[in-house]
Order: C-alpha cells, then structure tokens, then sequence
C-alpha cells in the first residue's frame, strides 16, 4: 500500500492527466465518453435545415436566406456528384445526414477562421443539434464519413482524426464495407 504521502501526488497527477485529455469538461456530460465534443463558439448561429443533399452537404436557411452548406472537416462518399458514379457507402451517409437533420430541424452553425466560403460558394460550417451534439463527429464516430483536413479549416481536425481511428478500429460504417 503506498504511503499517505505519496497518494496526494498520484491524486494530483490522475487530476492534472485528466484535465489535459479533456475529462469531465464541465458541458454536463461528464459520465458521457463523448464529452470532449466542442462547445458552439461564441459567436456561433442559428439556422434551420431546409435538405439534406448528400453525407457531407446540406441546405440550410439562416436569416432569410436559402444557403448550400459543406460541412467542416470532413468528406463522406458521393451519392449525388453528377457525371459521377455512386461511391460505396454514398447512400448510407446521406441517409446518416438526413436522420441527424431532418427538414425543419434547429441547428447551430460556425465558420471556422479559414473563411465562410469554399471555392464553389458553398458556406463551410461547423453544426451543433439542440441538444449539443457535433453533427460532424457523430458521423465519423457513425463511419459515415472520414475525416478529412481541408486547411486552414482544421479546427477540430484532431478530434476528428481520432474518432476515425476508433470507427475503423470497430470496422463501423463505411470501414466495414468499403
């Protein structure tokens, strides 16, 4: 049994680890292995869902207006690409999309720092549920989609990465059969 002094210091370093991988975040999740999911950032918004196009694109109404969203850090397999074939696994991710965000479905929204804009005019946004759930890691911990880093658009890049290591480890979605 170690001694009385040397449990303080075990305690602090258990303490100390835990605050470095994020543990019991103070979101109200700590018994939730999910709780390292970022917050909405300050200066985050709100939009509704207006169609779901495919795993990683979506239409979206924010202050009146009808917007092509491409969300952040991720790509999921193509089901919609004209001149394109279906990519295996497409129709699953556009269907994992549209379960997550159905018509009329409250969102928030965020730009990253890279810009609002990617070449193709699409909006590039990060998006939250109501309920505080980041709709980009629940498709890759679904596996339908990878992660991917399209700089300077890399702010959740890392936890992303992560999450798609655990979904190929489980061979979950698009792992499993693609």
């Amino acid at each position: 049994m170690p001694s009385v002094a040397v449990l303080p210091v075990a305690i602090t370093v258990a303490l100390a680890s835990c605050a470095l991988a994020g543990c019991g975040g103070g979101s109200g999740q700590d018994s939730d292995p999910r709780s390292d999911v970022p917050a909405p950032p300050a200066d985050a918004f709100r939009a509704t869902v207006e169609r779901v196009v495919d795993g990683d694109t979506l239409f979206a109404r924010r202050d009146g207006r009808r917007l092509r969203v491409r969300l952040i850090g991720i790509d999921a397999p193509e089901s919609v690409q004209p001149d394109a074939p279906v990519e295996c696994f497409g129709p699953e991710a556009a269907r994992a999309l549209a379960a997550l965000l159905p018509v009329g479905a409250a969102v928030t929204g965020a730009h990253e720092a890279g810009g609002p804009v990617d070449q193709f005019g699409r909006q590039l946004w990060d998006v939250w549920l109501e309920d505080g759930r980041f709709i980009q890691a629940e498709l890759v911990r679904q596996g339908a989609a990878e992660a991917r880093s399209y700089p300077p658009h890399t702010e959740h890049a890392v936890l992303l990465e992560r999450l798609e290591d655990e979904a190929r480890s489980d061979d979950a979605g698009l792992h499993g059969r693609c």
